[in-house]
């Protein structure tokens, strides 16, 4: 009985990854991927480095700001080698 139930489990749950793994393929830019990367880095800084809600929010967006300032300068300096 238990042995059954477990298989039955054990079905629908890989059915289910294999519809999951099938379906999701975001197709995105390198601008919008250094956007998500950094908004999702500041955040975690942010909550994990200070101490108040207030502290939080101006590091995450100060953090968000010199992730994007970076990254677009880093693009900006290697953009001739490219040519």
């Amino acid at each position: 009985m238990l042995k059954q139930m477990l298989g039955q489990v054990l079905e629908r749950f890989s059915s289910i990854i294999a519809t999951s793994m099938e379906v999701v393929f975001l197709r995105i830019n390198h601008f919008a991927a250094m956007v998500l990367f950094a908004l999702l880095i500041a955040t975690a800084f942010a909550a994990l480095g200070q101490r108040n809600g207030l502290e939080r929010l101006r590091y995450a967006i100060w953090s968000f700001a010199l992730f994007i300032l970076i990254g677009v300068g880093i693009a900006w300096l290697m953009y001739p080698f490219s040519r």
